[in-house]
């Protein structure tokens, strides 16, 4: 049955991607986030110190510095289902869904090579000239200590170039409804912000080892969701009947 919020298997497939970018979140923040926003986070907290370093004060600031980034990334859901339900409004809903979870799932598999360094995706994107712009403005403004210039600084940093980030918002495509794709986003910003905070708080950094095998977790997540999502654009061209998991039907 079809509704406002879309149908009720679009529904479930989104709930599905919510959960799964949560979980990638959480291992990405273990290992790629350590590298790349780790540096970040640990230069605000020390700029934030230089007014106050008080934990019951720094903790505040960091909250306030992780909701600016996951509205951040709430926006970016947005754009990304508008853009979405836009796709759907030109055509056949199972041609034009099927296009879209087959260039999610594409990229998506392409991203997740990315985040182990099989492919040079995160070169390409984190050390591009706009991110090394990006960055360095960003350095420049670490020390404000009013809670909007705090706010704005996460907003700054949600649209940093970031490699996880575009894989979920690449995920957000498939969403049956914008506010679909902005949950996504989110519960991958709630997955990384418990390892951020920490780091942001002063908590010792995992061994590089540790990291690296949670690198390899994240990317296996992110290419599984890709493969999930190229599956699925097989049913809706009908080339895939379904997928069992033993006796139980996945999709």
């Amino acid at each position: 049955m079809e509704s406002c919020c879309g149908s009720a298997s679009d529904i479930h497939v989104a709930a599905l991607t919510i959960w799964a970018a949560m979980g990638i979140g959480l291992t990405t923040s273990l290992g790629h986030c350590i590298g790349m926003c780790g540096p970040l986070v640990s230069t605000f907290s020390l700029a934030q110190g230089r007014h106050d370093g008080r934990l019951r004060a720094l903790l505040p600031a960091l909250l306030i510095y992780h909701f600016g980034r996951l509205n951040a990334y709430a926006v970016i859901g947005v754009a990304f289902g508008l853009l979405a339900t836009a796709a759907q409004a030109t055509g056949p809903s199972n041609t034009v869904r099927g296009t879209l979870f087959l260039i999610a799932g594409a990229l998506m598999v392409v991203m997740g090579m990315g985040l182990r360094g099989w492919v040079p995706t995160g070169r390409i994107i984190e050390s591009s000239r706009l991110g090394r712009f990006t960055g360095e403005k960003f350095m420049g403004l670490v020390g404000t200590s009013s809670l909007a210039g705090r706010y704005f600084l996460g907003v700054a940093n949600g649209f940093l170039p970031c490699g996880p980030v575009y894989a979920m918002a690449i995920a957000a495509l498939t969403a049956p409804t914008p506010l679909h794709g902005a949950g996504t986003m989110v519960a991958f910003g709630l997955g990384t912000m418990p390892v951020l905070v920490a780091i942001g708080l002063g908590a010792g950094r995992l061994a590089p080892a540790l990291q690296r095998k949670f690198n390899l977790v994240a990317s296996l997540l992110v290419i599984f969701v890709g493969i999930e999502f190229l599956l699925r654009s097989g049913k809706m061209f009908g080339i895939v009947a379904g997928i069992k998991w033993g006796f139980w039907p996945v999709f």
